[in-house]
């Protein structure tokens, strides 16, 4: 009960003295300016890129900023980088565990320009967002009304007050590409008819390692709750080299190293067996090489998580996401007029629930308790039988 209560007094004080020791006045004051401010995860960002292509339009004037997460960077650069005249890119997961003064360069670099307006376009606003938000010095500033989800109400209430527009927000849950559409068509001032999809424009950098058809299986998730066993990768990967002759192809990040390890180990003597190749690409490839990787493929089986967004928006691979509930309603599932060949494969409980699908996706809109491990691999393996068999007829 203490820690709470300490934490309360001291979050103010801390926050005063960053706020003092990063104060320093714009150096450069740029007319017809905007700063775009997007740092939440890779794919908050790709529901949200092809709507920098519009404000470039509607601001065919004016300098454009980018303030993003350097985890999507290499994405921006290869989709999107003709839409904006500036980048500064931040890492995120440094600035929020790094030192204090780290944090204060960052912040009085972010202070040095004045810029004519501020967008945010994040509907569910956390505390890197609100402070980057809050040093940005421009004449005005507007996001969504968003929800306190990443926030207290009392903190979203003070750092709300920093904007001269809060366009309203459906109080729905919603999928995230019409909840940005929703904002953009406020800030604009009209409605848009905008796509999401993603098109590679030039060859791959590195070839692909294996010959058509082969699957990826994506073993990676941002947190540990919603990546599904290895063992249960293993039982899918065998039975679609056992029943379908597909090639693997094991990929994730960096974290995923040691996994894709051991998935390799199990499935190293079938692949044998079978005569298919099998390589763990864990760690090794590119957003970019991963896009050409998925999009290449026959199948994507994965946990919900950036490949998923990737794959279904470039509209190539069949997709099948095991999914524990996890953003329900915001980010999964893909409305069938953006992505049609995504098949999630739920946790029992939602499955058996699906009449209740508005009251899930509130409830599992932000955070599922669901055990992703309840997903038998029977469950995505007749999802596979009934794909192919489909198509067979």
């Amino acid at each position: 009960m203490l820690k709470p209560i300490l934490r309360e007094i001291l979050e103010p004080i801390v926050e005063l003295c960053i706020n003092i020791l990063a104060y320093t006045k714009p150096k450069i004051h740029r007319q017809k300016s905007i700063v775009i401010l997007r740092t939440d995860a890779i794919g908050d960002y790709l529901l949200f890129r092809a709507f920098l292509s519009e404000v470039r339009k509607a601001y065919s004037n004016h300098h454009i900023t980018l303030i993003g997460n350097s985890a999507w960077k290499p994405l921006y650069e290869y989709f999107d980088s003709s839409y904006c005249d500036n980048c500064i890119w931040i890492n995120t997961a440094h600035f929020q565990t790094k030192h204090i003064y780290k944090k204060i360069k960052i912040l009085r670099h972010i202070k040095q320009i004045g810029y004519e307006l501020l967008i945010n376009p994040v509907h569910s606003r956390d505390e890197l967002n609100a402070t980057l938000a809050s040093h940005i010095n421009a004449l005005n500033k507007i996001a969504p009304q968003g929800d306190d989800v990443n926030l207290s109400p009392r903190k979203k209430t003070r750092y709300d007050r920093i904007y001269t527009t809060l366009t309203p927000s459906t109080k729905d849950i919603i999928f995230e590409f019409y909840r940005n559409k929703e904002f953009f068509e406020h800030l604009l001032q009209k409605p848009l008819e905008t796509s999401p999809k993603l098109h590679l424009h030039c060859p791959p950098t590195r070839a692909i390692p294996t010959k058509k058809p082969y699957s990826v299986l994506f073993i990676g998730a941002s947190a540990k709750y919603r990546q599904w066993s290895i063992d249960h990768f293993a039982e899918v990967g065998a039975y679609l080299m056992q029943n379908y002759k597909h090639n693997i192809l094991i990929c994730g990040g960096r974290a995923d190293r040691e996994s894709g390890a051991k998935l390799t180990q199990i499935l190293q003597p079938i692949a044998k067996e079978c005569g298919q190749s099998l390589c763990n690409l864990a760690g090794e490839t590119t957003l970019v090489d991963l896009a050409f990787l998925v999009y290449n493929g026959n199948l994507l089986v994965s946990n919900e998580t950036s490949a998923v967004h990737l794959c279904a928006l470039l509209d190539t691979t069949i997709i099948v996401v095991v999914y524990n509930g996890n953003h329900l309603g915001r980010f999964i599932p893909y409305p069938k007029e953006i992505r049609d060949k995504y098949y999630p494969v739920l946790h029992p409980f939602i499955t058996a629930n699906y009449a209740r699908y508005k009251e899930l996706s509130n409830v599992f809109a932000y955070k599922s308790t669901l055990d992703i491990n309840d997903i038998q691999p029977k469950q995505v393996i007749d999802v596979v039988e009934q794909i192919y068999t489909k198509e067979q007829k």
